[in-house]
């Protein structure tokens, strides 16, 4: 009889898990994928082929500007979360940011000297240098406000394709409003902090770009 009433007493307490609504599902999908190192590949990769002459020598370049603006600002956030400094690879909480965003401006700083150290790609170079920019900015923002790194990152990467390919790229902009509707779903921002990530990017991107000379 007592096991019979332990039975039902564990059966009354138990929770079973709900599933998540598939929009749900499908915008951390979509969060991960197009997150700030996903994107870094292929968007690095394409800058360093822009009238690349030397694809063999551009794609050796193209590797060190990851290594210095993706792969070691990624292992740096690796490395904290697994030391319980910060929170998840999203770096979700604000007053966690800080430090990841410092490391990763060295980082890209140290990256862009190297390249002009090392006669690199003009357009690496603009890259890395427009990053450390963007990076300056919005960290201060940070210190206030939980502006979208994710909406700012495609934003940047989304207008400077677009300038140095034209309007064959303005597809990526499609990407932008991707990221911010999953943003927004994941309640991991509002819409004003992924509008005024995105917005703030491109602006800012463009007018490095024209100071750098890049005027089409």
């Amino acid at each position: 009889m007592q096991d019979h009433l332990a039975v039902d007493t564990d059966q009354q307490f138990t929770i079973t898990p709900q599933p998540k609504p598939l929009q749900v599902r499908i915008a951390r999908h979509v969060s991960n994928i197009l997150a700030p190192s996903s994107i870094s590949l292929p968007f690095i990769v394409l800058v360093a082929l822009y009238h690349a002459q030397n694809v063999p020598r551009a794609l050796l370049y193209a590797l060190i500007t990851l290594l210095f603006a993706s792969v070691g600002p990624l292992f740096y956030i690796l490395i904290c979360v697994r030391l319980g400094k910060i929170s998840d690879v999203d770096v979700s909480r604000r007053t966690e940011r800080a430090g990841p965003f410092l490391f990763g401006i060295t980082s890209v700083l140290a990256g862009w000297l190297a390249l002009i150290l090392l006669h690199g790609p003009r357009n690496l170079q603009a890259v890395l240098f427009i990053t450390a920019m963007s990076g300056t900015v919005m960290m201060m923002i940070t210190l206030w406000w939980k502006i979208s790194i994710h909406a700012s990152s495609m934003g940047g990467a989304a207008t400077i394709l677009t300038v140095f390919y034209g309007a064959v790229m303005l597809p990526t902009f499609l990407l932008l409003l991707l990221v911010s509707w999953s943003r927004v779903v994941l309640r991991r921002h509002t819409v004003l902090q992924v509008v005024v990530g995105s917005l703030l990017s491109i602006a800012l991107t463009l007018l490095l770009l024209k100071y750098a000379g890049y005027n089409q």
